[in-house]
């Protein structure tokens, strides 16, 4: 035995050094003698660096030429409808308000985050290491670059004194959650959920999903709390977590709805501030609804198999432009007659839901499908109910291993959310075209200007992602071990 632990021992500390090495530069030699060695090392290496030299130095000269050259007018009469659309100016502190609220969420979870991963690093006795400022501007580089960038166009002093707000609340926040105790970061997703969704709250009030959305997270919470507690493992310590989830639940959706706060609905956000809303709200519902349908598609059940196959394919096999329209157009028939329909924008979050959903569950499946069948009979052979073998063995190895394709999903539709403006959502990119559609600006051909505005808020959100997702590759070991 002491043999096989020292055997395992020595597989880790293999397997460490090895994602070391993928991590590490692939030289670590001068300038001077590492262009040698790879940009100059014989006649055709030279002759195509010599010509991307010249290419890139071209675009580069190009690209600050136009930028010092290039009257930005239009952007900075319109920085307001690119940001947030036509939200009422005299209720921007609503958004002030919800920005440091989510600045406080994503603080004090990505803090509280660390410090489990660097105890635990600690526990298995592998190398931990805590990042420094430094290491998180590395990593989000292009956004604080893209948040400065905009608010340089500001004509007042209130968004230059709310994003120094922004950027000094997660630098507090994240140094609370690296600094408080282990029992409450391990509660930090329920804690920065309710903070999250109370950002919501502060634009849209305690009406409509703000109410269903607490109900969840505390019937979550509660649910969590129990069985932290070891409540029985049979159906009768089923039926009190769920009895105290359900009550709990109830309890937040009327407390909530109590407060009766006014708000301002998403069908009259927009900007940039409507694209990142409808990404997040498509992935955090299209994910759970996403790995059912894959579960759904493996099924022995005939009925839930060809339930799942049938939506899959057909919304994969129709363009998401088509689903638009059609949840503008058809999709408030299906409701019943005589109740309020939804805005049109609330029926496209729908679609994009459901699409979402669909190509996760792809994605998903094949990684379930990598899974080796081994460790699933070894894990039917140990007792576990086949729900915990999904939840426990199966699901986290499938999900590691489709990070890149399930990276790749999110980064698409992120950029997919454009085509709202089939619709005539005043979402970032139809927000360009009514920028230059105004009459002091018509006929002056401002789309160069305004377009490549728009191309960059995409690439620094999609850019950030992609860079995440290599991070969290190399980190878990993807195609390493």
């Amino acid at each position: 035995m002491a043999d096989f632990d020292a055997l395992a021992h020595q597989d880790v500390e293999t397997m460490v050094a090895e994602a070391e090495r993928a991590r590490a530069p692939s030289a670590k030699l001068p300038p001077g003698e590492w262009m040698r060695k790879n940009l100059f090392n014989n006649w055709y290496n030279s002759l195509i660096t010599v010509v991307m030299a010249l290419i890139i130095a071209a675009l580069t000269f190009g690209a600050i030429r136009w930028v010092f050259t290039t009257d930005f007018a239009i952007i900075r009469k319109s920085l307001r409808l690119f940001m947030v659309g036509q939200f009422p100016r005299e209720e921007l502190t609503r958004l002030w308000v919800s920005f440091l609220l989510m600045a406080v969420t994503l603080g004090f979870t990505s803090g509280a985050a660390a410090h489990n991963t660097y105890d635990d690093a600690l526990e298995k006795e592998l190398p931990a290491y805590k990042e420094t400022w430094l290491d998180l501007f590395r990593r989000f580089w292009a956004i604080v670059f893209i948040l400065i960038f905009f608010v340089s166009f500001a004509r007042t002093l209130p968004p230059f004194l709310g994003l120094a707000a922004v950027f000094a609340t997660v630098v507090i926040t994240r140094e609370l959650g690296w600094r408080i105790s282990r029992s409450v970061r391990d509660r930090a997703v329920f804690i920065g959920t309710g903070i999250g969704i109370a950002s919501f709250l502060a634009i849209a009030g305690t009406g409509g999903l703000g109410r269903w959305a607490y109900a969840l997270l505390f019937a979550a919470w509660a649910t969590f709390e129990i069985g932290r507690r070891d409540v029985r493992s049979d159906n009768v310590g089923t039926l009190i977590r769920l009895g105290v989830g359900v009550a709990a639940g109830a309890i937040a959706f009327f407390v909530v709805d109590t407060l009766d706060i006014d708000g301002f609905g998403w069908d009259r956000w927009g900007g940039l501030h409507l694209n990142l809303f409808v990404t997040v709200v498509g992935l955090g519902l299209g994910l759970p609804f996403g790995i059912l349908l894959a579960l759904g598609r493996r099924s022995e059940l005939p009925i839930i198999k060809a339930a799942s196959v049938l939506f899959i394919e057909f919304v994969r096999g129709v363009p998401l432009i088509s689903l638009l329209l059609f949840s503008n157009l058809m999709l408030g028939l299906f409701f019943p007659l005589g109740s309020d329909l939804p805005s049109e924008l609330t029926l496209a979050m729908i679609v994009i839901m459901g699409f979402s959903a669909a190509y996760i569950a792809e994605i998903v499946r094949g990684g379930l499908q990598s899974v080796p069948k081994g460790q699933i009979e070894a894990a039917q052979a140990s007792g576990l109910a086949p729900g915990a073998v999904q939840r426990l063995v199966v699901l986290p190895q499938a999900l590691r291993n489709v990070i890149p394709a399930m990276v790749g999903q999110f980064i698409s539709l992120f950029k997919d959310t454009s085509l709202l403006s089939i619709i005539g959502v005043l979402e970032i990119l139809n927000v360009s075209a009514v920028a230059n559609a105004q009459t002091e600006f018509i006929g002056k051909g401002l789309a160069v200007v305004t377009y490549p505005f728009v191309a960059l808020a995409f690439w620094a959100f999609a850019y950030t992602m992609s860079k995440e997702s290599r991070r969290l590759e190399t980190k878990l070991g993807v195609g390493i071990r």
